[in-house]
């Protein structure tokens, strides 16, 4: 396996593994507030480590996640583009503004939707390791 893609892989399965934490957690303010920032720390590393697999298998793309996303839903790495447009979605807002009510919404998507998608990709990488 390429070492870069290698890192990357192991600082996704690093920032899941804690949104996984803190997924489990009965929702307070506090809670919210590190469920969500875990959440932007777990889909930075997923599409870096997308990123990475698409990189060692030579495909070139900008790094930026928009492009990554776009290709990872073109090479099977993920099934759902909407579903990961959405969480880009929400990843660029809460990390520029902050409002109770929003933040509110995005815990609970976070919670139902995300979590099984950042799941999914994880298994995913892991198993066209080698590919």
């Amino acid at each position: 396996m390429e070492r870069r893609f290698e890192l990357a892989l192991r600082d996704f399965e690093s920032a899941l593994a804690r949104l996984h934490e803190a997924v489990v957690l009965d929702e307070t303010e506090i809670v919210r507030d590190a469920l969500i920032k875990r959440f932007e720390f777990t889909f930075e590393t997923s599409w870096k480590a997308m990123q990475r697999w698409l990189a060692a298998r030579g495909v070139q793309v900008d790094a930026e996640a928009f492009a990554v996303l776009r290709r990872a839903f073109a090479n099977s790495l993920v099934t759902d583009e909407g579903l990961w447009n959405d969480m880009r979605k929400y990843r660029k807002l809460t990390s520029h503004t902050y409002r109770e009510k929003l933040a509110v919404e995005v815990a609970a998507f976070i919670r139902m939707r995300a979590i099984g998608a950042f799941d999914g990709a994880l298994a995913t990488l892991r198993a066209r390791a080698e590919e």
